[in-house]
């Protein structure tokens, strides 16, 4: 253990680095659940989700993230952490073909978690999969994230004066305080929004119950949905997760993890579960320096990631009460500042390759194109912009 680790916290009665250690792990947990959870929370009810399956879903999300971190990161000594998929959230939230129920999107999760697992055990589908270059799968995204941030717009129109205020804060913290910005925003509505009379019904808060959901398996649910999740779940979560704990050191068995994840999305999935990946913003704050000088005791912060997840997984029926409170179009343009972030890396990464016209198709295509077939425009997005990475990639080879 480092030098640091003999000096003593007075406040807590802990090791300075055990305490440092603790609370950064809680402190990732804390604002990786906070700044994301709502977007989790209208993706399931975009899918068809109820409330009360809405709040099993995301509590049951906390306790496979918070265990399959504890479990590896207590067997490898090493600082591994999981996290539910926000880029399939904003999938779910941009979905928009007829489902029969909420078990129809249930299926879809399970089948996403069957092509990880595939991924991870047979070659020559990674193999395939290694050809699809990251910018196709990072311009989707932003193609679906572009059409997503027009909720912005009915928001402002029926609560000028809120949005304006809203829009300003989140502003400000997130120039000065990104970490902060959707935190403060989140708890300033419910503050004001609290001490108004209800704009919006109010889901009453219950014990929490897990519930089953018996997933049905269609061919449209998997081509809209079970493929676009797998996707950039891969490019978008689990490959920055396991370049973030090779950056800081740590070695790892990519296709373990993915075997892993895969598995444990299948086996979520029947509780209204989807993705589950390896961590970004969680392992880059529990793997790197700030955790603690030592990198054989990191492991420790995300130890103490995956027990605050446990604990916030029984607050997770509060959470969906309390809301409930602000109007759904101040809640879908809030999930939009929220994912402004990842439209910006989606939209950078998408453009830093030689082959950024290839990209730009993709993301026109998936913001624009028609659902023919009742097939959805982030597939046709993928689908025809690899069909124009070959074509251009091979011009520019001859």
């Amino acid at each position: 253990m480092s030098v640091s680790s003999k000096r003593w916290s007075a406040r807590s009665g802990l090791p300075v680095a055990w305490w440092s250690l603790i609370s950064t792990g809680a402190s990732a947990a804390l604002i990786g659940f906070i700044s994301t959870f709502f977007i989790v929370l209208q993706g399931f009810y975009n899918v068809g989700a109820s409330p009360s399956q809405a709040v099993s879903a995301l509590a049951v999300l906390c306790l496979f993230q918070g265990g399959l971190g504890i479990a590896y990161s207590l067997l490898t000594r090493k600082p591994y952490a999981f996290a539910w998929s926000t880029p399939g959230s904003a999938i779910l939230l941009g979905y928009n073909q007829p489902l029969v129920g909420f078990g129809e999107a249930v299926g879809a999760f399970f089948m996403s978690g069957v092509l990880m697992l595939a991924l991870a055990v047979v070659p020559n589908i990674a193999r395939y999969i290694e050809k699809i270059p990251a910018s196709l799968s990072s311009a989707m995204l932003a193609g679906v994230l572009l059409s997503l941030s027009t909720s912005f717009v009915p928001a402002f129109e029926r609560y000028p004066l809120i949005m304006g205020v809203v829009a300003a804060l989140w502003l400000v913290l997130f120039i000065f305080k990104p970490l902060f910005a959707l935190p403060v925003t989140l708890c300033a509505l419910f503050a004001y929004f609290l001490l108004q009379p209800p704009l919006a019904p109010v889901v009453e808060a219950s014990a929490l119950t897990f519930e089953w959901v018996v997933p049905v398996f269609t061919l449209s649910s998997f081509i809209n949905l079970s493929i676009p999740l797998f996707v950039v779940t891969l490019f978008s979560q689990n490959i920055p997760g396991y370049l973030i704990l090779r950056n800081n050191g740590y070695t790892s068995h990519f296709p373990g993890m993915l075997f892993v994840t895969g598995f444990a999305t299948s086996c979520a999935s029947l509780f209204g579960c989807h993705n589950l990946n390896l961590a970004a913003l969680t392992a880059a704050m529990c793997a790197g320096p700030l955790a603690c000088e030592d990198k054989s005791q990191r492991y420790i912060a995300s130890c103490a990631a995956g027990i605050s997840y446990w604990v916030m997984a029984f607050f997770a029926a509060g959470l969906v009460s309390l809301l409930s409170v602000i109007p759904s179009a101040v809640v879908l343009a809030l999930a939009a500042l929220a994912l402004f972030s990842t439209l910006a890396d989606a939209l950078r990464d998408a453009l830093k390759s030689d082959l950024y016209y290839p990209a730009v198709a993709t993301l026109m295509i998936t913001v624009y194109f028609p659902d023919f077939f009742h097939v959805s425009s982030s597939f046709w997005g993928l689908a025809l912009g690899f069909v124009f990475y070959l074509a251009y990639s091979r011009k520019k080879r001859g």
